[in-house]
C-alpha cells in the first residue's frame, strides 16, 4: 500500500489507494482467474453505481488493470499469506496519517504512515540501505552453505526467514518510490548521482533478497 500513498498530497485521493489496496488483497484470496475476474467487475460496477459524473474513456480499464496489478503483487510477495482485510481506515493526522486495519483473525493494528517523507532523512535511508544490503549479501552465503548440510535449518526457521524477505522485499518497494521521487525533485547533479547509486543499491538488494527465497523454498 505504501507506493501508491507516497507524495500524494490529497488525503482523499490517499484514502481510495489504501481501499483499492486492500480490494486487491481480498480478491488475490481467490483461487481461480475466473473467479477474481468476476470480482473485479462486481466492483467496477459498485464504483460506476456510486460515480454519477460522466466517467472519461480509459476509467474503466484503468481501474481494472490497477486491481490487476495490486492482485499479482500480493501473490508475487505473500503467496502463503491467505488472512483477508475486512476493514482498514485511513486517519488524517499531524504531518502523518494513521493507518487503522483490521485482519480476519480478529486483530486490529494501527499504522502511522509518513507519506511525504524529507529528503532531509536520506542519511538515516542510506544507512538502512547498507545494513540490509550487507545483510542479505551475507545470508545468501550462509544459506548456500546451510543448504549442503541436511537438517540444519527447521521448518520454523524457514518459515520466520521466508515471512521475513518477504516483507523486505514489500518494504523495497516503498525505497523506491521514495528515492526515485526525491532524485526527480533534486537539482544538484550530485545529489541526482548519489540517489541515482542508491536505486542501484536497490536492485542488488531485490536480486539478493530472491536469491535467500529461492534457497529458502529448495530447502523446504
Amino acid at each position: 500500500m505504501l507506493p501508491y500513498v507516497l507524495f500524494v498530497p490529497d488525503f482523499e485521493t490517499r484514502k481510495k489507494a489504501v481501499m483499492t489496496c486492500c480490494l486487491g488483497w481480498n480478491i488475490s484470496l481467490f483461487p481461480g482467474v475466473a473467479e477474481r475476474e468476476v470480482h473485479i467487475e462486481r466492483i467496477w460496477r459498485m464504483v460506476a453505481a456510486d460515480t454519477k459524473e460522466v466517467h472519461p474513456p480509459g476509467l474503466e480499464n484503468g481501474f481494472k488493470q490497477d486491481l490487476r496489478t495490486l492482485v499479482n503483487l500480493k501473490a508475487d510477495l505473500f503467496p502463503w499469506l491467505l488472512t483477508n482485510i475486512p476493514q482498514a481506515d485511513l486517519i488524517q493526522g499531524d504531518g502523518n496519517d494513521v493507518l487503522n486495519i483490521a485482519t480476519g483473525s480478529g486483530d486490529t493494528e494501527k499504522i502511522e504512515i509518513a507519506w511525504c517523507p524529507d529528503p532531509i532523512g536520506l542519511p538515516l535511508v542510506i544507512d538502512f540501505l547498507k545494513s540490509i544490503q550487507r545483510d542479505t549479501a551475507a545470508q545468501v552465503e550462509r544459506l548456500a552453505q546451510a543448504r549442503l548440510a541436511a537438517g540444519v535449518l527447521t521448518d520454523i526457521d524457514s518459515t520466520r526467514m521466508t515471512t521475513a524477505y518477504c516483507m523486505q522485499r514489500a518494504n523495497l518497494i516503498g525505497y523506491r518510490r521514495v528515492l526515485t521521487i526525491w532524485r526527480s525533485t533534486q537539482p544538484a547533479p550530485s545529489v541526482k548521482r548519489v540517489l541515482g547509486h542508491w536505486q542501484g543499491v536497490l536492485d542488488e538488494i531485490e536480486r539478493d533478497t530472491q536469491t535467500v527465497l529461492n534457497i529458502l523454498v529448495s530447502c523446504r
